[in-house]
Order: structure tokens, then sequence, then C-alpha cells
């Protein structure tokens, strides 16, 4: 136990009821009030008078239907203390307004009616998670915004995107969520294209079981994301939208870092290889499938001149002897193995092909650094055993690349 250097009596303590926190400069105490939701900033307000007029100014709305003060009264008693926020809200300009709305009886009209109003008031992140249960028409204000940058989507519908245009100029991140509702892949070329700044997209929503419009069936659209960065492609296409998906697939051509999921990669083995755009700023490549898709990936191999870091992540598949798809050389040897450094494989399974394969990289890889093999869970002790020493043999070849196993 440490003992105090001071006499009790000289010991220092602070007065009963001694706030030090509300003693802060109101600008501190705005960017902690804005690391709260908006009903916890409200609440402060009980504390002391200090607080009482400050949340008003914060910056950030976070609004959820299930932590509201008045969600025991459900979806009106939630409503009732948007509209009261949004009234007395003072901040100059919404720096994040983050809505979740889960309970399916919320007023569609009520939700428009808040984006609408967070749309002139100058925000500039936007998070919505409604419930695809209830459908709500997204306001026109809110994509055609001069102050948006990002907008992060979920348990919305973009049918909406068919009666107007969009013009969202300073927008640089857009995520799509996994339940995202669009009837035709022409709303989503309409939201790409009104987005001429955008640097970083990730797409993933799979549902688009209406679709079939002038995108899909003639492909005689433009699309250009010239700023575009990162990219992560979840979507998944019916063999028919095979044009718009090669549209929007070619529009990604100026990116640094792609990832693609496992449906995406299926649908892209209709194209063909004059389908496959020259990606020549691409550093990273990250592809995911069900079971290998050779042809596709020596297609980006090629076409990916400036390549550093490719992972391949594949599910764990069963194949009878000698009937798994097999790796074949490309004629020319990809430009990208020449500046590839890092390389990473998962649920390998010691397949012949996976060991043709892994073997081509280590030899034409010649800067290649760091190999990365994830061994598949279905393996038993020996089987991985002898995996390693496969591949042992083969490194012995090529001292300058370290294999890692996992």
């Amino acid at each position: 136990m440490v003992e105090s250097s001071q006499p009790p009596s000289k010991q220092r303590s602070l007065p009963a009821g001694d706030d030090r926190i509300s003693q802060l400069p109101d600008v501190l105490l705005l960017q902690i009030l804005s690391l709260l939701s908006t009903k916890q900033a409200v609440v402060t307000g009980i504390l002391a008078k200090r607080w009482r007029p400050l949340w008003p100014a914060v910056s950030v709305l976070d609004l959820d239907d299930e932590s509201s003060p008045d969600s025991r009264h459900g979806s009106a008693g939630f409503a009732e203390f948007v509209y009261s926020v949004l009234l007395l809200h003072d901040a100059p300009a919404i720096e994040r307004f983050r809505l979740r709305c889960a309970n399916p009886n919320s007023s569609a009209c009520d939700i428009a009616t808040w984006l609408c109003h967070v749309a002139r008031r100058r925000v500039e992140c936007v998070e919505l998670s409604l419930s695809l249960s209830r459908y709500v028409a997204l306001p026109r204000r809110l994509f055609n915004c001069d102050t948006v940058s990002a907008m992060k989507l979920n348990g919305v519908f973009l049918n909406a995107l068919a009666s107007f245009s969009v013009r969202l100029p300073l927008l640089r991140a857009l995520h799509v969520g996994d339940r995202v509702l669009f009837g035709c892949h022409d709303y989503l070329v309409k939201l790409l294209s009104g987005c001429p700044a955008l640097e970083d997209l990730v797409l993933e929503s799979t549902y688009n079981d209406a679709c079939g419009g002038v995108v899909c069936a003639e492909g005689n659209f433009e699309l250009s994301l010239k700023h575009l960065s990162r990219a992560k492609i979840g979507f998944s296409w019916k063999e028919r939208c095979l044009k718009s998906m090669l549209l929007i697939f070619q529009a990604l051509s100026h990116v640094r870092c792609l990832s693609l999921s496992p449906c995406t990669v299926a649908c892209l083995k209709h194209a063909t290889a004059i389908d496959i755009p020259v990606f020549d700023k691409l550093i990273q490549l990250e592809i995911s499938f069900g079971s290998y898709s050779w042809d596709l990936l020596a297609n980006l191999l090629q076409r990916s001149h400036k390549l550093e870091v490719l992972m391949i992540n594949k599910e764990s598949q069963k194949y009878a002897k000698g009937q798994e798809s097999r790796w074949i050389h490309p004629l020319l040897v990809p430009e990208c193995l020449l500046h590839l450094k890092t390389f990473c494989l998962r649920e390998y399974q010691g397949l012949e092909t996976e060991l043709d394969f892994v073997g081509y990289i280590m030899q034409n890889a010649r800067v290649l650094e760091t190999m990365t093999i994830f061994l598949s869970s279905s393996l038993g002790s020996e089987e991985k055993l002898q995996i390693r020493r496969h591949l042992s043999i083969l490194q012995r070849n090529f001292e300058t690349c370290q294999i890692v196993f996992h």
C-alpha cells in the first residue's frame, strides 16, 4: 500500500459536488458530446445548467429508435423526439447524421422529411439503416446535395432514383450495404454517374429481382469514375444483366485496391478477355470464390501491370481425384509478377493445381517477399505436414521468399 507523503491535514481533496468537466471550455465539451448518441447528449442537460445549452450546438446527430428517450411509446414517441431535436438543433452545419429506424411502423413521410431537413443543413456524412419491411422513398434533395462527402445506406430502396437525376459533386465515399433493394441496375448506374468525385466504393447488395432496364438490355451508357481509388464489389448479377455488370466493372479501371466477392466472380466468369479493363493503377487485388476461376484470375493478372499484393480467398471444395479445374500457365508471364511482393492464399487444400499455381507464382515473382498460406481446417495433421514439406521443397530454389503457414 502506497502512503501519501503529505500529512493528512495537508492532503488536497475535491469539494463535494465539484465538477471539473463542466469547467472545460465549450469547444472541448462539444467534442465530448459529439462522441455520444443524441439521446445521451440531450440527457446531459439534466446534470447541470452548464450543459443544457450545449447539445443543440453539437455537429453530430446520432438517432436510434431503439434507444431514444421515448422508445417505450413506439414510433410516435421516436418521431416526436426527432422533430424536437431537429427544431432545437442550431449548429451551423451537420457533420454527421446517423439514423437507425428499425421499427417497420415508422412513418415513411417523417423519415423523408428528416432527410430533406438535414440536406438543407449542409450535412456532410449520412448513415441510414432502415427497415426493409416498409418502403421509404428517399428524397431527391438528399441525392442533390452539394455538401455530402460520405454516404452509407442500409435497409433502403433505391427505386426512387428512377424519377430524378443524381448530383453529389463532393461525395467521396459510398457504401451500399447488403440490405439495399433496387429494381434495376439503371438506378445504380444513375447513382454512380452522379458522383464524379467518388474515391471509395463498397457495393454489397444482391437484391435485383426486377432488373432488366435499358442499361442491362442495351449497355449504351457511359460511366466514368476516374477518381476512384478503392472498391469492394459484392453485387450479384443475373446473366441477362451482364452488360450493366461490365459497364460498372470497367469503370473501376483506375482503382488502387480492388476486392471481388464470390457472387461477383461467379458473374464475371461469363466475361471474355476483352471485357476485362486494364487496371493501370491497381496495387492490391483481393479475390474470393467458391472454386478456382483460373481464366478470370489469369485475365486479371495480365491486365494489372503494377500489382504488388495478391490475396486469394477460397472456400473449401470437395473434388473427385483429377476433377478439379486446372491452372494453365499463360503464354506470357504477366508483367505484374515483376512487382508482386505479397501473396496470400486462404483455404489451401493441397490440390495438385494449387501446388502448380503456387510454384508458378514463386518461380516468376522474383521480388516476392512474403507468401502466406492458410491451410484448410478440413485437413488432418498428416495432410498439413505433407503440404508443408512440398512447399518447403519449392522454397529452397527461391530464397528471397518467406513462406508463412497458418
